[in-house]
């Protein structure tokens, strides 16, 4: 009876300890009372991350001319684009991932004509914008709800936000208003885009330093065992962006 009652204390024992630790177990098949621990739940990522950004010409259309409207001058608009580069650290405990990221967003965006929409329309008094080391470096956090469609293949859906520090700055022409190097008006009754030829710039664009950045995602992350994962992501991240994502499980 002694010997019985040892070798049942003996066989409790473990089980009784991972269960007042908290553990998971699950069943060996074929053995009835072996407990092993479970995988454990939460999983992490360190990912590289790079984004193509832009804004489509549609909506700057709203703000600005182009060079096809009716008696446009015939400099076209620039286009607005950028590039995006960084780290993410990503903790996953499933459905829930989220994910802490650092990156630097650069200006792609060519020098050119801003003249604003106006009725009655007057085509030259836009300035001319010239772009000089401007950049963007971000810190954010994004929240994204996972849903598997397969063993290697699930789709995040999800947002956040972050907050940015604005490098460089935006040199621009005015129409008529810069100062030669003898204090005297240069080329005061020309459009911007004639004078950035002739005259000093007058200066820069004020732009606020810092700005929030407000992602909006949908996401296809392509799975590699349990040690790295591929990431394809599109959404709205301040402007509208396609862009991938890749790098180790642990």
């Amino acid at each position: 009876m002694l010997r019985s009652a040892l070798l049942t204390a003996l066989v409790l024992t473990p089980s009784l300890s991972l269960a007042a630790d908290g553990r998971k177990v699950a069943k060996t098949a074929g053995v009835a009372e072996s407990d092993l621990p479970l995988k454990r739940d939460m999983r992490y990522e360190t990912n590289f991350r790079a984004r193509y950004l832009t804004v489509p010409s549609s909506i700057l259309d709203i703000w600005f001319f182009d060079n096809d409207d009716d008696g446009a001058n015939p400099f076209a608009r620039p286009n607005v684009r950028a590039y995006a580069v960084g780290g993410e650290f990503v903790m996953k405990n499933k459905p829930a991932n989220w994910m802490f990221y650092l990156e630097y967003v650069g200006n792609l965006m060519n020098e050119g004509y801003w003249d604003d929409v106006e009725q009655p329309a007057a085509h030259d008094d836009g300035d001319w914008i010239q772009p000089e080391g401007m950049g963007f470096l971000v810190l954010g956090a994004n929240y994204g709800h996972e849903i598997d469609a397969a063993p290697w293949l699930s789709f995040l859906f999800g947002g956040g936000l972050g907050v940015g520090v604005i490098t460089g700055e935006l040199t621009h022409w005015t129409p008529g208003s810069s100062s030669s190097s003898d204090g005297e008006p240069c080329l005061s009754e020309s459009p911007a885009y004639y004078r950035k030829d002739y005259c000093a710039p007058d200066g820069a664009k004020r732009v606020p330093r810092v700005l929030p950045m407000v992602d909006l995602t949908a996401s296809a992350r392509f799975h590699f065992g349990d040690q790295a994962n591929l990431r394809v992501d599109l959404g709205l991240h301040n402007m509208l962006y396609v862009g991938t994502a890749f790098g180790a499980v642990f």
